[in-house]
């Protein structure tokens, strides 16, 4: 009697689990059927990339400079730039699409599109037409940066160094002290990213003969915080070319011998917080 009882204790131990499992799998089926499938029916439906997806570099050619700023910055050599001949190559079985040309471009005329490049059996090699160097204004309207001639500063110019931080080829060399602005001709590569920088707008191209020993203007004004609307977020601090400004946790601090009244920091302050007043 025992020994049957422990037989048919084993075989229910064996055939209920068995059972369950069996309706367990029965009802991952039937959910299914009803689902749609996880996996993507590629090719005849095609993918969707996320917006963050790095799959190639693309170029708007006309708007570039040929100033081979994203060569140097390519970790592998993928990009080769013959300003001469008006070209610009990428190996794109080269390019590990690290993003270094696109965040190294002074005209943000190179951008990461989501789409790979398409499969080959060869080294595919892309090409660009760019404005080559002396190149007349084409017929949509774009010259050569060397067109616009060489990089002058006004005698508005406060001395701040923005423009000197801003220029990816450190062609810019400003001394506060001294009240003196100089631009190496040679290595400026007429990107225009010190132009964009400038609060008080004194740089352009083939202006003025350079104010390379300009005065600077007397000091009119200072930045002012209006603490209830600012997050302390120091951007200003960190736009300030004369270092005047500090941040701190929840404490503002300027320094107004320091300021220079350039207004930067006004520009960058996301909360509207900062203004200028009488000195």
């Amino acid at each position: 009697m025992i020994l049957i009882v422990i037989v048919v204790a084993a075989l229910l131990c064996v055939i209920i689990p068995t059972r369950l499992g069996f309706f367990k799998f029965g009802k991952i089926i039937l959910g299914s059927i009803f689902k749609k499938p996880a996996t993507l029916m590629y090719p005849v439906v095609p993918r969707e990339w996320e917006e963050r997806t790095r799959g190639s570099v693309a170029i708007d050619g006309p708007n570039c400079i040929g100033c081979g700023l994203c060569a140097g910055a390519c970790p592998t050599d993928a990009i080769e730039v013959d300003k001469a001949e008006g070209k610009w190559k990428i190996q794109r079985m080269l390019c590990v699409q690290c993003s270094a040309c696109v965040d190294s471009c002074p005209k943000k005329c190179l951008t990461m599109e989501n789409m790979y490049t398409l499969p080959n059996v060869v080294k595919v090699v892309d090409e660009y037409d760019i404005p080559a160097k002396g190149a007349k204004k084409a017929a949509a309207g774009v010259a050569p940066a060397e067109a616009d001639g060489d990089l002058t500063c006004a005698d508005t110019c406060v001395f701040c160094g923005l423009c000197a931080k801003a220029c990816p080829a450190d062609a810019i060399t400003v001394d506060r002290k001294e009240k003196s602005w100089k631009v190496d001709t040679e290595a400026c590569i007429k990107c225009g990213a010190c132009i964009d920088k400038c609060p008080k707008k004194s740089l352009s191209f083939g202006g003025a003969a350079p104010a390379a020993e300009a005065a600077a203007p007397a000091k009119k004004s200072v930045a002012s915080l209006d603490e209830e609307k600012c997050v302390y977020c120091a951007a200003c601090a960190n736009e300030c070319g004369a270092e005047a400004i500090t941040v701190e946790g929840t404490e503002w601090k300027l320094d107004e011998e320091k300021c220079i009244g350039c207004e930067a920091c006004v520009g960058v302050c996301p909360a509207e917080a900062i203004s200028m007043k009488e000195a």
